[in-house]
């Protein structure tokens, strides 16, 4: 059965993803697009419903003529006790050098909580 372009420009897009030694590219949209004959914008649909925070991708762009997608792959255990002492503390540290007020930290507080909730 034939993939369709999505398909195509998704396992391509994986498979460089887990080449990399960091688990993270870093990709044209515009070169992308012609790699595979199709509208930048087709790419950016792929990135925006196939690479979300829900299947363990973290993207982040920039555009215009110099322009970038970046993707990261991650990995969080559920209900590990480690990775969750370490995001509160890691919350914590943010407190202390003022990069989040008491309300943030608070809310991602709870959040990590909630996530790691059985």
């Amino acid at each position: 059965m034939k993939r369709s372009l999505a398909d195509r420009i998704e396992q391509y897009l994986k498979v460089l993803i887990e080449r990399s030694e960091d688990k993270q590219i870093e990709i044209q949209r515009s070169e992308l697009a012609e790699t595979f004959d199709c509208v930048p914008s087709q790419v950016t649909y792929v990135i925006g419903t196939r690479f979300t925070e829900a299947e363990g991708y973290f993207t982040e762009s920039r555009r215009g003529g110099k322009g970038y997608v970046r993707i990261t792959r991650y990995h969080l255990e559920r209900n590990a006790s480690t990775g969750r002492k370490e995001l509160l503390t890691f919350i914590d540290e943010l407190l202390h050098e003022d990069a989040l007020t008491t309300g943030q930290s608070d809310l991602l507080k709870h959040l990590v909580s909630d996530l790691f909730h059985d």
